[in-house]
């Protein structure tokens, strides 16, 4: 039986799912804690409430869920709150959820690792702490953390969790690099990556019923889709879309949300750049034609980010065979991929005239795209994929399980 505590976002929601319910078709049991779903709007989905306890069984996996502070505010306080009231309510969950044979959490947010050690202590079972994101690293990038007591705080509860996690399972080398630099022993930590699933966002054409809903026929389609965040660059995305409005065939498609979607549907508003198209976050069946709508992919992430975050949609694009321009500093983990998968370009941040130059030049590059499509895609497949990463993860689980290695049918996770 395995516990785990997952953080409220589209990307992770999405990719917990997929690892409990294939853990489930394993042989083992699952228990997820978590919340109300109301991301990304902050208000509780329709069909739910936001209840002090409630359990629903999905696709065989047991969902716990407890109450927390929901808000549609993106203030940092606000958020702060809604994390720590979840952080704390889990606790309860994860005494309802009976005792595993591992216990997982996922970082951010940083306080919910706190309730996971206390229930492995009572439990007296392993518990592992996923690290997706650095924190507070990265809410420090970010500019949302700044206050130096409040820093001083999270820093200290961060040495806690490493110290007393009986593993620590990361995403990417950047982030065990950094890590190791934090005195986490080498012993301690798995490199697990996240995953997109090929058999889901499949090859699919481009001229599809997105770009005919969207009036994206014979456009090249320059596409964002994700969080629109402090980290995201959507800067520089608007000012090379600014460089480039007199080309009336190239169209940047925008899809997401995030603290920035405001400012930036002001700005392409007062700009009156047609050449913008702003979508909010689309419907999960048509995520994979969303995908194949686009002619190239950006993924960004802004400097002081880029050794503490990695967005998952790198490897969703890849999955969808689309070239991808990553806006990262070189030597970031989205550049080592991007190299490595030989799937597209890398521009620096703050460099909008080169992003909307190698766009530009990207246009009539037709059999290139291909490729690098292919060569993404490919990578994917081979280091990426959903069944690759899902086998690895179980193992891991296992073998905290049972120090024999053998195989055990009773794991439960809860996220």
């Amino acid at each position: 039986m395995a516990q785990c505590y997952a953080p409220e976002d589209v990307s992770a929601a999405v990719l917990i799912t997929e690892l409990a319910t294939d853990l489930v078709k394993l042989g083992h049991q699952v228990s997820i804690v978590t919340g109300a779903p109301n991301y990304p709007q902050g208000r509780v989905f329709q069909g739910y409430r936001n209840r002090l306890l409630q359990v629903e069984a999905l696709e065989g996996v047991r969902v716990i869920r407890t109450w927390s502070h929901i808000s549609p505010s993106k203030r940092f306080w606000s958020r702060l709150f809604h994390y720590g009231t979840f952080s704390a309510t889990a606790f309860y969950g994860g005494l309802a959820a009976g005792r595993p044979d591992v216990l997982v959490s996922y970082s951010p947010p940083l306080p919910l690792g706190l309730s996971a050690w206390l229930l492995s202590r009572i439990w007296r079972v392993p518990w592992v702490l996923q690290i997706e994101d650095l924190y507070p690293d990265a809410a420090i990038a970010a500019g949302v953390m700044k206050n130096k007591l409040v820093i001083d705080f999270f820093l200290q509860m961060e040495k806690f969790l490493y110290q007393k996690a009986h593993h620590v399972s990361v995403i990417s080398e950047s982030f065990r690099r950094t890590l190791l630099a934090k005195n986490v022993p080498e012993s301690k930590m798995d490199v697990i990556p996240v995953w997109a699933d090929p058999e889901e966002v499949r090859v699919l054409p481009k001229e599809n019923s997105f770009r005919r809903e969207h009036a994206l026929e014979h456009k090249y389609v320059v596409m964002y889709a994700g969080n629109i965040g402090l980290t995201s660059c959507i800067e520089d995305v608007l000012q090379a879309a600014v460089q480039l409005r007199e080309r009336t065939d190239i169209q940047f498609v925008i899809v997401g949300e995030g603290v920035k979607k405001e400012a930036l549907g002001a700005e392409v508003k007062s700009r009156r750049l047609a050449n913008i198209t702003l979508l909010p976050y689309q419907p999960r069946v048509v995520f994979a034609e969303m995908l194949a709508a686009a002619d190239i992919s950006l993924v960004t992430l802004n400097a002081g980010a880029a050794q503490s975050s990695l967005p998952s949609k790198i490897f969703n694009v890849m999955a969808s065979a689309r070239p991808i321009l990553a806006v990262a500093p070189p030597g970031s983990e989205i550049a080592n991929i991007v190299s490595e998968a030989g799937c597209g370009w890398i521009v620096p941040p703050g460099s909008p005239v080169e992003l909307a130059r190698v766009i530009e030049c990207s246009v009539d590059q037709g059999l290139a795209l291909i490729q690098m499509g292919q060569s993404g895609r490919a990578h994917l497949e081979k280091y990426y994929s959903r069944k690759y990463c899902v086998d690895a993860y179980e193992k891991m689980l296992v073998r905290l399980c049972d120090p024999m290695q053998k195989t055990s049918a009773d794991l439960v996770e809860v996220v």
